[in-house]
């Protein structure tokens, strides 16, 4: 059932097809997206809103036009009457992403950008921390902890490794505050997740909690993606899917 979508969103959407598509969504919808200043903010505001409505008819039947949405106290959106749906949207970079599924799920997509990686010391836990500062030794030495990517990687540069394990981190951090759908009001810090025997584990307060899974995909050498949800049904790969196939199919 669950689903994960992928939009090249500023390499597809051109400033032409931005002005056509923006006709698509309601006067209040138009008005947040023209309120960003710069023009890729828009244009990923207005794939993400076309996407929502896609990945739900797509799943579910529904048409988008009968679908109304509501947030909870944490400002998640939901759909109306229709506790059987579940979805999310993120977007960094040039990409839009989204997932779908019949019970609670989360998505993020951070693009890997420079700067000093000091935050981890505010918002990880202490496992994550120790992982990070360990990246790029041997398995061993790391705890079990990996990123796929070091063996693709040139093995001297330690700072890239560590780079990139920070963003993987970030990414399924973020996907599991969204799916839980509580904002920052769960601190950062007050959990972990971290690969034990192939797969990610969950660590709150120092616990493992089992009730949550996560999945990463590749999506390209400086993104990460990551995807939580509350069962373990994750499609192998994503769906890459085109802005013309969403806007023809709304």
């Amino acid at each position: 059932m669950m689903q994960v979508y992928v939009v090249d969103a500023l390499n597809e959407l051109s400033d032409e097809k931005f002005a056509d598509y923006l006709k698509l969504v309601d006067d209040e919808r138009k008005d947040r997206i023209m309120r960003f200043h710069f023009m890729a903010d828009r244009k990923r505001s207005l794939v993400g809103t076309l996407l929502t409505g896609y990945v739900i008819s797509k799943a579910f039947g529904v048409s988008p036009g009968d679908i109304i949405f509501e947030k909870n106290k944490y400002g998640k959106p939901f759909v109306k009457g229709r506790s059987d749906i579940h979805f999310n949207i993120s977007h960094s970079g040039n990409y839009v992403v989204a997932v779908v599924g019949d019970s609670p799920v989360g998505i993020d997509v951070q693009e890997h950008k420079s700067g000093n990686l000091d935050i981890a010391d505010r918002f990880f836990s202490n496992e994550e921390r120790a992982a990070l500062d360990a990246t790029g030794t041997s398995m061993e030495e790391q705890g079990g902890v990996s990123c796929d990517q070091i063996k693709d990687s040139n093995p001297n540069d330690r700072q890239e490794l560590k780079r990139r394990m920070f963003y993987d981190m970030w990414s399924l951090k973020e996907a599991y505050i969204k799916c839980i759908g509580m904002g920052l009001s769960k601190p950062l810090d007050e959990f972990g997740i971290l690969e034990k025997n192939g797969e990610y584990k969950l660590y709150d307060d120092g616990a493992e909690n089992d009730k949550y899974y996560f999945r990463k995909y590749a999506l390209s050498g400086n993104y990460s993606l990551c995807v939580c949800a509350m069962d373990k049904g994750f499609p192998d790969e994503f769906v890459k899917v085109g802005i013309d196939e969403i806007a023809f199919n709304l």
